[in-house]
């Protein structure tokens, strides 16, 4: 999951105290009080809170009211993640696999639509949390969550209408490694897809436009949209491109 440096650090300092100043503030009414509103892109507001009592032990972000629970060392719902689920559309019955759930946020408002929902991370600790969200908002019937690399944790009979993809991209000259699994989940992706079904895929900065077009390109599939804000005064600025096979538009 993409991660908010500014966020990250907030979120950081609170977990350090968590055994004292977010201990105190679950004692009393601050708990229902956000610490931080997040400016973000979208229809969806964004809100973190300390730990409640029900849940000591975690922070909490609210979207549009849903709560989200997370930990340190899970990535909690962003501006950017909130990006990508402010522009993929599901619609109603569709079957959708969220590749890099983190916290599950993506899974949990992908089930008001899909009849189905697998949410898999390569963290076993992002597993955990996606299940306690799944479990919190009683979607254990519709959401299953699985813990593996890319497309790893998902049989091969499996296929999807839909594939959300919202991991770590490369950003800087230290992290261009991160391309090799955005070449693999390309390389993969059209095992797991149905026929005429569509990927949402997240990578921020337009100088990665290039390198992720090349990528399609290669492995026949086709950019039908990107959809960008580049006034958004957030990290990285968030990207979300729609992409299908290109022999499904020929169809």
């Amino acid at each position: 999951m993409i991660q908010n440096s500014g966020i990250k650090i907030a979120l950081v300092v609170c977990m350090a105290n968590l055994s004292i100043a977010c201990a105190v503030i679950t004692n009393n009414s601050e708990a229902d009080q956000p610490y931080l509103t997040v400016s973000h892109p979208g229809k969806y507001k964004l809100e973190y809170f300390p730990p409640s009592k029900e849940f000591p032990n975690y922070l909490r972000a609210k979207v549009d009211g849903r709560e989200i629970l997370v930990t340190e060392n899970v990535q909690s719902p962003s501006a950017q993640s909130l990006y990508l689920l402010t522009h993929w559309k599901i619609a109603e019955g569709e079957t959708v696999l969220d590749i890099g759930t983190g916290s599950g946020v993506q899974a949990i408002f992908a089930a008001d639509k899909a009849s189905s929902v697998l949410a898999t991370d390569i963290s076993a600790e992002a597993v955990e949390v996606a299940k306690l969200n799944v479990q919190h908002h009683g979607l254990g019937k519709k959401i299953e969550v699985r813990q593996g690399d890319l497309f790893a944790p998902v049989n091969k009979d499996e296929k999807f209408d839909v594939i959300l993809f919202n991991i770590a991209y490369p950003y800087n000259d230290e992290t261009q490694g991160l391309w090799k699994v955005h070449e693999r989940f390309f390389a993969e992706a059209d095992k797991y897809l149905k026929p005429g079904g569509r990927i949402y895929y997240q990578s921020g900065l337009i100088d990665n436009i290039p390198k992720i077009k090349s990528l399609v390109d290669k492995y026949a599939w086709n950019i039908l949209s990107i959809r960008m804000d580049a006034a958004l005064k957030v990290a990285r600025f968030p990207i979300v491109y729609m992409i299908q096979r290109t022999n499904d538009l020929r169809l």
